[in-house]
């Protein structure tokens, strides 16, 4: 089954990815980039916001912002900070969401949540959005198979940080392999997504799963319910979570390199009978690489066998559905859907005219016309208020002409 193995070859390249998508996107507005009018605004909306259906107050303690609530935008969260709690913090506000949802949805969805943006950010938010910088995207690639079978994982630079069936950072599930340490400015996850999604599903349900215990019939209409509503086809999922520092954020602008993120991961076709990982040291040398990661597993060895596996593993080709060139340009065209969020300010229809023109037009339109004052001359006492008059030439006589 396609789930269990992975194939000796595929139709094309990518044939078992089902889905690219962003699964998380933090933007931030630099406090340079706004005045104390734009807090004040801010801080309105806030408590507009605080009153709508849906909205849920977010708490602050060991945050950087002192305001914090997830508003609900189209069916989805999205969550706002301002108020920084350091006077010297680069960021006077954030944004953050789960773009998969909006580019599920299609072009209305993400119109409907550009003028949320707007609305929050008020009559200057086409230039407030397109100055944000990006702190944090996430890019997943789902995958109808499982890609740790039969396969390697490598990322170029990563030395340490892969472990299998260990949960890294309190939230992660177990089965799943990361590379790259926890808070590193680019981390690779591989994880069962239909069991991600029943994990945190079941959580708000515990309480009422247990109550249904006492009694068979409950029992076996809660689990059809959970059946037709978390029933989901197998899948997998590769994510990148790229993370910046603020000094290392990226401006909007130039949010399309991103789209390089698995640029350097290589996914490893490993045969069952390959030499030398076929015989009792070898299988032990992928229970490492598999637990710790390549690099790690290699620094275990004796100095010969190092590098003997070393130029084993360079030999060995990439799993054939896996093309980085290929995912970067299918990438960057998930990222282009975003671009109406960032858009910069139409250009205005005002058009000013040239100052010294303008001059010589309303000159040739009145020349020849002396215009009497309009009001009593201050320098006169008593001096009646006159009607705006004009007063043209005489035009001299034919006679005179001649």
């Amino acid at each position: 089954m396609a789930n269990d193995t992975l194939k000796e070859s595929t139709l094309c390249p990518l044939d078992h990815i089902v889905e690219i998508g962003i699964d998380k996107l933090k933007c931030c507005i630099r406090s340079e980039n706004v005045d104390d009018s734009f807090t004040a605004l801010l801080q309105e909306k806030f408590e507009l916001l605080a009153h709508r259906r849906g909205t849920h107050r977010r708490s602050s303690q060991r945050q950087a912002f002192r305001q914090r609530m997830s508003v609900r935008v189209g069916g989805e969260y999205v969550l706002i900070e301002c108020q920084p709690n350091m006077a010297t913090y680069p960021w006077a506000a954030t944004f953050e969401f789960n773009p998969n949802p909006y580019l599920r949805k299609g072009e209305a969805a993400i119109n409907n949540l550009t003028g949320f943006l707007r609305f929050l950010f008020g009559y200057d938010a086409h230039r407030i959005l397109s100055h944000a910088f990006v702190s944090e995207l996430h890019v997943n690639i789902d995958t109808d198979i499982n890609p740790l079978q039969g396969t390697l994982v490598d990322v170029k630079g990563k030395r340490s940080g892969a472990k299998v069936m260990y949960d890294f950072d309190g939230e992660g599930i177990l089965g799943s392999l990361y590379i790259g340490v926890l808070n590193s400015d680019r981390r690779l996850a591989i994880y069962n997504k239909a069991a991600e999604v029943l994990h945190r599903e079941l959580g708000p349900r515990a309480n009422r799963i247990l109550a249904a215990l006492a009694s068979d019939d409950k029992w076996d209409i809660e689990v059809s319910k959970l059946k037709q509503e978390m029933e989901m086809p197998e899948r997998w999922r590769l994510e990148v979570r790229n993370k910046c520092k603020p000094k290392d954020a990226i401006p909007v602008l130039r949010i399309a390199e991103f789209a390089s993120c698995f640029k350097d991961v290589r996914i490893l076709h490993l045969p069952v009978d390959a030499e030398p990982f076929n015989d009792l040291l070898g299988r032990l040398f992928i229970a490492n690489a598999r637990n710790d990661g390549i690099p790690r597993a290699l620094r275990a060895l004796d100095p010969n066998e190092r590098r003997r596996f070393d130029r084993k593993l360079n030999q060995l080709p990439d799993a054939d559905w896996f093309n980085a060139d290929l995912l970067h340009e299918a990438i960057g065209q998930v990222i282009a859907k975003l671009a109406p969020l960032f858009a910069p300010p139409p250009p205005s229809r005002l058009k000013v005219a040239d100052n010294g023109q303008h001059q010589r037009n309303a000159a040739t339109a009145t020349g020849g016309v002396v215009f009497r004052r309009t009001a009593a001359n201050p320098a006169r006492s008593g001096t009646p208020r006159n009607r705006a008059e004009s007063e043209m030439p005489a035009r001299r006589s034919s006679a005179a002409r001649k």
